[in-house]
């Protein structure tokens, strides 16, 4: 067992593991330390909004509840209703799941239930010696308004499930890889709700099977 010898700290020579396969813990002889199966976590980064944007177009709209904030979406019409997106993949992703733009949304008036509203995520990434891609892969969610959420701010939350192979072998999102994404409110089926989608909150999930990373 590992401790103080009268020449300093004893080591347990690695990789050791804790667990039952397969949902273990292991820290490897480099000291690195990985989960596989259940064991694995998950990370939330909040992704870099291009507020510059969103400041020369002043849309979508600011609106505030109380001590919250959000931007006000209106069906999109090539008006700059819109926001952008974009991060570096961590470290820490297990590269073999896919990754998840969480977005919070709350109802600006009071809605009739079954009335539908619509979002659409545009995403697409890239690696360091790459050209950007003018390309974009498009996720959407309709979401029905719920009897007892439909009045005033009632909140939704939408997840946006991004196929990190959808390119094929060889072409995966990778760690260090530059991840973008555009968000727009689009026209959903009939019975539209009648007011604009406040956006509260926006987030991205990542799957980890490591603790620590050198990049």
């Amino acid at each position: 067992m590992g401790g103080m010898g009268s020449k300093g700290p004893n080591f347990i020579k690695g990789p050791v593991s804790i667990g039952s396969l397969p949902n273990v813990t292991t820290i490897g002889a480099d000291g690195q330390i990985t989960m596989g199966g259940t064991a694995k976590g998950l990370i939330r980064l909040r992704s870099e909004m291009d507020f510059a944007a969103q400041i020369a177009a002043t849309k979508p709209t600011q609106v505030a509840s109380g001590v919250f904030k959000g931007f006000s979406f209106p069906v999109y019409a090539a008006d700059n209703e819109e926001l952008f997106f974009k991060e570096i993949v961590p470290y820490e992703w297990d590269g073999v799941s896919n990754i998840v733009f969480n977005v919070r949304v709350a109802l600006s008036g009071a809605e009739d239930v079954g009335d539908n509203f619509k979002f659409q995520f545009s995403w697409e990434h890239a690696k360091c010696e790459d050209i950007i891609p003018a390309t974009s892969n498009d996720v959407e969610i309709e979401t029905a308004v719920l009897i007892g959420r439909d009045s005033l701010h009632d909140q939704y939350c939408l997840e946006f499930v991004m196929d990190y192979d959808i390119n094929g072998v060889g072409h995966e999102i990778k760690h260090n890889g530059l991840l973008g994404g555009r968000l727009r409110r689009i026209d959903a089926a009939n019975p539209d709700v009648d007011n604009e989608i406040i956006v509260i909150d926006w987030h991205t999930h990542y799957q980890t099977d490591k603790l620590t990373g050198s990049s």
